[in-house]
């Protein structure tokens, strides 16, 4: 049900993909103040009345730009997690979330912005990625090691945030490390875990 004064949100899928793709692309040579809704429109190949009515303003169009984006991350690493050997899984998490963010970069700056700014007014910041990501990380882990409950989220806040920081350290650097070894160096945690913690059986 639709609250009083809110307004509808472009649907279509394919409106939302190429919204998404624009911005990314301005927004990842240009700072958010130096890109305009109409600018975004218009690479998008979308109306900018259409942007307009669904969206109001640029604030409200980067929250649910932002909000598309998450979704297609937490689609593809849910896809992931459901790997019969949760350490394939947990590789193949950290692999797509790296390739996501160089593929994406503006999308984790601003995201890293929104929870810097810890703005309860943002819609976005409402979404809380980071809680889950981390959720579905630890579902994961479970079914390869056991740890002890308060040991969970930081485990798995590190293995995002390692992912995350790194992939986007290395966008904007031309020595970047390949990815295969920052994944390994990730893994080199849930290794130690593995060899100093009993397995889980399921």
């Amino acid at each position: 049900m639709m609250l009083p004064g809110a307004r509808r949100r472009v649907r279509t899928t394919d409106s939302k993909e190429r919204l998404f793709e624009a911005a990314m692309e301005l927004l990842g040579s240009r700072s958010p103040e130096a890109v305009s809704v109409d600018q975004i429109a218009a690479a998008a190949g979308v109306s900018k009345g259409t942007v307009y009515y669904n969206f109001g303003s640029k604030d409200e169009l980067v929250s649910q730009i932002l909000e598309y984006g998450a979704g297609k991350l937490m689609h593809q690493l849910t896809q992931l997690a459901k790997d019969d050997d949760p350490y394939q899984a947990l590789k193949s998490m950290i692999e797509f979330a790296m390739e996501f963010v160089t593929g994406y970069p503006s999308f984790a700056q601003l995201w890293m912005q929104e929870q810097l700014q810890s703005d309860k007014s943002s819609d976005f910041a409402q979404t809380a990625l980071h809680r889950q990501v981390t959720a579905l990380l630890i579902k994961v882990l479970d079914r390869l090691v056991h740890l002890e409950e308060a040991e969970k989220l930081p485990v798995a806040s590190t293995i995002f945030g390692a992912a995350l920081f790194t992939a986007r350290m290395s966008s904007t650097r031309r020595d970047e490390l390949a990815h295969e070894q920052v994944v390994r160096a990730i893994l080199l945690t849930v290794d130690g875990l593995l060899a100093t913690r009993p397995r889980t059986t399921n």
